[in-house]
């Protein structure tokens, strides 16, 4: 069935891309993006280069494969306007969350990678060569989550988890933030170890703009509690936040003064699908040298059931907006299942807010390059995927939408040859 559907597609669809088409005026972020198709290249057999955004949804092309095993996807889209596919051994991976583009949109980082290195917990992707990297002992897809880039793209800040010791209070694993030297390999375990959040992946860590210090949370019984670092892990400061949340992994104000922090009023936790889509989300700030509120730039509240901050451009927050399905509720509020849209949204302290990236509906997952966000590149050209180049694999189990028109061609040749040679001897007779 899906030979035949992928065989007519190809044959008759009028305008179908082979190539991709790069955006005019250099890279910026696109309005939107399209979905993929369900053949698209990898990133290991025709790397796109500098990122623009990464992203994941439900969609057939981006969720189980039709052509090979199970497993999840997620979509790349370089500064060409190149769509190649991340493959993972399971569905329900996030970007942003799960696997983060790095500030300069070079690398990707994340647990696990279908086809990618047999050892180390992190796996860091190329996205120029193709190539991947593991780090740390054990196999892939162990015990940690992705917290955040530094942003000279050099480190990542990950939550090393361990499932041989637990809490015995909650009897979940504890974890330790641990950076991870890119080039070098070097693991560096900062502070103690904690019973860590797994419904809290959208809010754990970030990074000064300079790179000299990180904030990163930790669960308590009332809530959260958000500790500052310097650039070796030493700890400067420790906080108690309650129910307000690190903004995300881009709460840091573009000088590296504050720290942005998320406010809800209504609904904090344990709340009922209506109760989620009512909540609004304020910004606040604490000083990123002592941990003590401070003012900040006022900005607009947001309604929803979660908010995710990005970055800054200027004095404007640039965050993603969930949406869910119909029914959906926690106890994880970015939970890919429950999850039916996201959009991008920038917070200006005018008041006004505006879509900056508004993708289809079935996209429930996204990053954006750093660097880009500081250079504030909105309002980009859609790009289209191509249908070319297709993963091997693929093109291996539909041949035969090649071959069986090339054998019947051939075939009609030599049904006309050997007819005008018995006319041209009958001639002769």
């Amino acid at each position: 069935m899906v030979v035949a559907l992928v065989c007519a597609v190809v044959a008759v669809v009028p305008g179908l891309r082979l190539v991709p088409q790069p955006a005019e005026g250099g890279p910026a972020i696109p309005r939107g993006v399209e979905l993929p198709y369900s053949w698209q290249a990898t990133v290991d057999m025709a790397p796109p280069g500098p990122a623009m955004v990464l992203f994941g949804g439900d969609s057939l092309a981006l969720s189980s494969d039709p052509f090979e095993e199970d497993g999840g996807k997620l979509a790349v889209v370089g500064r060409d306007g190149a769509y190649r596919m991340l493959r993972y051994p399971n569905d329900g991976l996030r970007a942003g969350q799960d696997v983060r583009l790095s500030p300069d949109g070079n690398l990707v980082a994340q647990s696990m990678l279908t086809g990618g290195p047999a050892a180390g917990w992190l796996v860091v992707t190329d996205l120029r060569t193709g190539r991947s990297r593991g780090y740390g002992d054990g196999p892939p897809a162990c015990c940690f989550e992705v917290a955040a880039w530094r942003p000279d793209s050099g480190a990542v800040l990950v939550l090393h988890g361990d499932n041989n010791h637990h809490d015995p209070a909650t009897d979940r694993p504890l974890a330790q933030y641990v950076l991870v030297d890119v080039a070098s390999g070097a693991l560096l375990p900062v502070d103690d170890v904690f019973t860590r959040d797994p419904t809290a992946s959208a809010w754990v860590a970030a990074f000064s703009p300079d790179g000299r210090g990180f904030v990163a949370t930790r669960p308590t019984t009332d809530g959260t509690e958000l500790r500052g670092y310097d650039a070796t892990g030493r700890r400067r400061w420790t906080r108690d936040l309650g129910q307000r949340r690190l903004a995300g992994a881009g709460a840091y104000t573009p000088d590296g003064s504050a720290v942005a922090l998320l406010s809800i009023d209504g609904c904090p936790k344990d709340c009922d699908h209506d109760q989620f889509l009512a909540r609004r989300w304020r910004v606040t700030y604490l000083d990123a040298a002592t941990g003590a509120d401070r003012e900040g730039p006022a900005l607009p509240e947001v309604t929803g059931p979660a908010v995710r901050a990005l970055g800054w451009h200027g004095d404007a927050l640039i965050v993603v907006r969930y949406e869910y399905e119909d029914g959906a509720q926690g106890p994880d509020e970015t939970d890919p299942w429950g999850t039916r849209h996201v959009r991008v949204l920038a917070l200006r302290p005018d008041g006004t807010t505006s879509v900056v990236f508004d993708p289809p509906a079935d996209v429930i997952s996204v990053d954006i390059a750093q660097d880009l966000l500081r250079e504030g590149r909105f309002g980009g050209p859609v790009p289209e995927p191509a249908a070319l180049p297709a993963r091997w694999s693929v093109i291996a189990q539909e041949a035969p939408c090649l071959l069986v028109p090339v054998l019947i061609a051939a075939a009609v040749i030599v049904v006309v040859w050997r007819a005008v040679r018995r006319r041209r001897t009958a001639a002769r007779g």
